[in-house]
C-alpha cells in the first residue's frame, strides 16, 4: 500500500514520528522526515540507514510562520510531491489551565495547532490529487482534561477538531483524514 508513496513525517526525528518513519520507508514509502534541528534530523536519518533512499530529511521548527510552506516545496524538490501527511509534532506538558499566561497557552497552541494547520493548508491540494492520507497525531488529553494538564488539553482538543473539520472538507476529495489519540508512550 505505501510502496512509491511520497510522506511527509512532521515530529519524525524521535518517538512515533520516528517509528512511524522507519514502518514507512520499510513499507515502501519515500519519506521526508521533518524536526525541528539539523542534528536532530541527522541523528534520525542515522537511525534509519537501514531504508536508504527511501528516507531524506529536512529541518524546520514548524511552529514558526512560513515553514509549513517551505517543508511542502522541499518535498516537492525532494521527493517530487506529497501523497500522504503524517503530523506527529506537538508539546505536552503539565499545568494548571488558571496559572497558565496568554504567551505560554500560544506556545502550546503554535506546537500542536497551527504547526498542523499550515503544513495541512500546503500540502492539501497534492495530497488530495493522490487521494491520499492525513494522519494527525494528538494525545487522549484532547477528550481526557486533567487538573494538571490544562494548557495541553486545551491545544490537542484544538488540533481534534481542526483534524474534525479538514476530514468534512477533503473526505469529499478522495483523502483519508485520521486523528490518533496515543496516551502517555515512551
Amino acid at each position: 500500500m505505501w510502496h512509491g508513496r511520497r510522506v511527509i513525517v512532521t515530529g519524525g526525528t524521535a518517538g512515533f514520528g520516528l517509528v512511524l518513519a522507519r514502518h514507512l520507508a520499510a513499507a515502501g514509502a519515500r519519506v521526508l522526515v521533518v524536526g525541528r534541528s539539523g542534528e536532530g534530523v541527522r541523528m534520525a536519518l542515522a537511525a534509519c540507514e537501514s531504508a536508504g533512499e527511501n528516507i531524506r530529511g529536512v529541518a524546520a521548527d514548524l511552529a514558526r510562520p512560513g515553514e509549513g510552506g517551505r517543508v511542502v516545496g522541499e518535498c516537492l524538490r525532494i521527493l517530487g510531491g506529497v501523497d500522504d501527511l503524517f503530523c506527529c509534532v506537538g508539546r505536552s506538558g503539565r499545568g494548571r489551565i488558571l496559572e497558565t499566561g496568554e504567551a505560554e497557552l500560544r506556545e502550546y497552541l503554535d506546537a500542536n495547532l497551527f504547526a498542523a494547520a499550515e503544513i495541512t493548508r500546503a500540502a492539501a491540494a497534492d495530497v488530495a490529487a493522490a487521494r491520499g492520507h492525513v494522519v494527525y497525531v494528538g494525545s487522549l488529553a484532547a477528550r481526557l482534561v486533567t487538573r494538571v494538564m490544562g494548557p495541553c488539553s486545551v491545544a490537542r482538543a484544538a488540533l481534534a477538531a481542526y483534524a474534525d473539520a479538514v476530514r468534512l472538507e477533503l473526505a469529499p476529495r478522495g483523502v483519508h483524514v485520521l486523528l490518533v489519540l496515543p496516551g502517555p508512550i515512551r
